[in-house]
């Protein structure tokens, strides 16, 4: 029988990890708002070795996760976004709108995915709950006072649940991306191939993380580039 991954993001990062468990031969059950980019994603995942199921579904709101509920995963991958406006801005230049909006996107919909994958993960004894996050999660930086804010949040949810479920037999993990993602945007001049991570490489990490046996769980991943300062606090 396959292992079944819960995708939650499906496009960029979301979508490359996919499509590495898909050539693995999984099961990949991919959530995201938009039913097009779900269906299309499923679509790439059956041709590439797997067996994608599109899952219409917004993470804000707990009842539409109801059809993953009934599903036996070996591991969810939250990878979501926000979808505000991203740079550095100074703190009273902030919108208003933009902490609701990340705190929605991630604290409350990480909450929703816990309570949802949660039961079924602790009732089988085994699995893996990763949380894909940023460097914002790690340290307070000018300009990010929304993101901070609402990272550190979210860090902070995700070491919860693996306090509280480890014992039971269930891996979850922080996985703070420290650099830019490889991508068109991304290849702005000065930023040469060192300074990136590439998607591919990510989705490899989770793949180590889930392979990991319980007397060596990594409960928290900092991924940053070569040529990133590997040297930073977190």
């Amino acid at each position: 029988m396959s292992s079944t991954l819960a995708l939650i993001g499906v496009r960029g990062l979301g979508r490359e990890i996919a499509l590495h468990f898909a050539r693995e031969g999984w099961r990949v059950l991919c959530g995201a708002r938009t039913r097009s980019a779900v269906e299309q994603l499923a679509r790439d995942i059956s041709a590439a070795g797997g067996t994608g199921v599109p899952v219409v579904c917004d993470i804000t709101k707990a009842a539409s996760l109801k059809p993953f509920a009934a599903e036996p995963v070996d591991l969810v991958v939250a990878a979501q976004t926000s979808g505000v406006r991203f740079g550095p801005l100074p703190l009273l230049e902030l919108e208003d709108s933009e902490l609701p909006q990340g705190f929605s996107s991630y604290v409350q919909g990480t909450w929703n995915l816990l309570k949802t994958f949660g039961p079924g993960l602790l009732e089988r004894g085994h699995g893996t709950f990763l949380q894909m996050g940023t460097s914002s999660g790690l340290r307070t930086k000018e300009g990010f006072a929304a993101l901070g804010a609402v990272q550190h949040g979210l860090r902070a949810l995700v070491q919860v649940a693996a306090r509280e479920w480890r014992p039971r037999g269930v891996h979850v993990a922080y996985v703070p991306i420290d650099g830019p993602i490889a991508s068109d945007a991304a290849r702005a001049p000065l930023r040469t191939a060192d300074r990136l991570l590439t998607p591919a490489a990510i989705a490899r990490a989770c793949a180590y993380l889930h392979a990991q046996t319980p007397d060596a769980w990594t409960h928290e991943l900092v991924l940053r580039p070569a040529g990133g300062d590997w040297t930073a606090s977190t």
